[in-house]
């Protein structure tokens, strides 16, 4: 009769217990130190199992990475107060996403230390996150504001500039903590106040 069909419960089962496998070697030994193999075994399962839930050791890389960012904007849309001015919310919107990988700076080092290789048949990760969407829903509501301050024809151009700028106090200040450096509110109040 051959073995029973796998409910979506011991599915989401068995993905998980890969994900959290997955993302524990990652983070312990790196990225490109961890076989397909060596995730198989940490999980409890062949490597032939594994091969049936994620095609890639990359796939599984991508749905880390989808995981933090759901995460991440559940908290910005959530923790962004609409009664404040454009200029406040973009702050906050900065604020909260710095938070939280500063919180999380493991996960900012599986996301942002480790170049997204795709191989033939693969897509980058950046093709199918909708990571531009979900910022620019953040900021839609804001658009007739900021554009006082910013031409419209620009806002993409804007907020791909912040989010570089704050990109960059999180690698800085994750990779070189031994230097002290300011609040990072500081340096978000900087841009915003340089900007708009």
């Amino acid at each position: 009769m051959g073995r029973p069909k796998q409910s979506d419960d011991e599915r989401r089962e068995k993905v998980d217990k890969i994900i959290d496998t997955a993302q524990s070697l990652f983070i312990t030994e790196g990225y490109a130190a961890v076989s397909m193999r060596k995730i198989a075994a940490g999980a409890g399962m062949g490597t032939m199992t594994l091969y049936k839930y994620f095609p890639n050791k990359n796939a599984i890389l991508h749905h880390i990475w989808a995981v933090f960012f759901d995460e991440l904007f559940v908290l910005v849309r959530t923790g962004i107060d609409r009664t404040k001015s454009a200029k406040t919310q973009l702050k906050q919107m900065c604020m909260i996403y710095l938070d939280y990988w500063l919180a999380h700076q493991d996960r900012f080092r599986i996301v942002f230390l480790n170049e997204d290789r795709a191989s033939s048949g693969d897509d980058f990760f950046i093709n199918h996150a909708n990571i531009t969407e979900e910022l620019l829903q953040v900021v839609q509501p804001l658009m007739a504001e900021l554009s006082a301050s910013v031409d419209p024809s620009s806002m993409l151009t804007y907020l791909e500039s912040l989010m570089c700028y704050v990109h960059g106090i999180a690698l800085n200040t994750i990779t070189i903590s031994e230097y002290p450096w300011s609040d990072h509110e500081k340096y978000v109040d900087i841009f915003l106040d340089a900007t708009l």
